[in-house]
């Protein structure tokens, strides 16, 4: 599962991959594993707007959890029993916990 994650001040943000064990997506579509960081500051956090025409960051520093299990409780095409099935799945960096911004309504 590849999750992409806009909130970069959360602490399970590594270069806008996830990191955390198990993403939970609320009835809102709200993320609820977003936790904030307090040590990333505004002056720690990356410049989204120097890679506006980003390359793809170096995956070799980050490691993807194959095994990342996505509860999901949205009424979304890709919710199967509580359980998101889409490849992939983009957290916006949107509203206090972000937002599913792959959530497609049933």
């Amino acid at each position: 599962m590849d999750l992409r994650c806009n909130k970069t001040n959360c602490k399970h943000n590594c270069l806008h991959a996830c990191n955390a064990d198990e993403v939970h997506i609320a009835k809102n579509t709200d993320c609820k594993t977003y936790q904030k960081d307090a040590t990333k500051s505004a002056d720690t956090l990356q410049d989204v707007s120097k890679d506006m025409f980003e390359v793809a960051p170096n995956i070799s520093e980050y490691k993807h959890n194959d095994k990342l299990k996505i509860k999901c409780n949205a009424k979304c095409l890709f919710n199967k029993s509580g359980k998101c099935n889409a490849n992939g799945i983009t957290v916006l960096n949107e509203q206090e916990d972000g937002v599913c911004g792959t959530f497609i309504e049933e």
